[in-house]
């Protein structure tokens, strides 16, 4: 099983603690380093090279929107999950804008945190579906893709990703694997012209499928 090395930003031990429990209880997650500070991360992340950084957006100094923008330059192979107090669809946007990957809030830790970063690790996008949903209102734009035809096996895993499920729940809903339904949603993502899973709810929320 490939390891997912990880760094920690947060500025509570108290989290930071609870954060390293929950993920050590996971063979395939390593957490390799934590910093209680943007300043720190950027003096002690990079050397680490972690797959994935974990930041609190309400860090003391410099938040971590501009911790992520420095740590992408410097790291330019990682990937960003934002962890906030915050469930608004802006700070999604703001951070994703500004090359984060995922964003958890602080209440959803515990049922979230694990599969935001399993989705980050095989190069997606996550957040909450509702958040997601609420960004996907606010998103304007034409979609030259809307009479794009789906198979019914594509339409359902698409349906169920808008809905928020992840990629077990909806092998086990369909009785097919995790990978075929990466497979459909990659096909179905290339129909419709769209990237991200907030592109993907869009869609969704504009042709009724939810």
């Amino acid at each position: 099983m490939k390891q997912i090395t990880l760094f920690l930003v947060d500025d509570h031990a108290v989290v930071r603690a609870g954060i390293r429990m929950l993920l050590n209880a996971k063979d395939n997650i390593s957490v390799i380093g934590e910093a209680e500070s943007g300043e720190e991360a950027i003096r002690t992340a990079p050397p680490l090279e972690p797959q994935i950084v974990l930041l609190d957006l309400s860090l003391p100094g410099m938040n971590g929107i501009e911790t992520a923008k420095i740590l992408k330059r410097l790291l330019p192979s990682s990937r960003f999950i934002a962890l906030s107090m915050h469930e608004d669809p802006e700070y999604v946007q703001g951070f994703l804008e500004s090359g984060g990957s995922g964003y958890v809030p602080k209440s959803a830790l515990e049922t979230q945190l694990i599969d935001a970063i399993l989705a980050v690790s095989r190069g997606e996008y996550y957040a909450p579906a509702k958040l997601l949903a609420e960004l996907a209102r606010e998103m304007a734009g034409s979609d030259p893709y809307k009479n794009a035809k789906l198979t019914q096996r594509e339409y359902e895993v698409v349906r169920q990703i808008a809905h928020g499920s992840t990629y077990k729940e909806i092998a086990e809903e369909l009785g097919i694997s995790e990978k075929t339904v990466a497979t459909y949603r990659e096909r179905a993502s290339e129909k419709l012209g769209v990237k991200t899973r907030a592109e993907l709810v869009r869609w969704a929320l504009e042709h009724d499928v939810l």
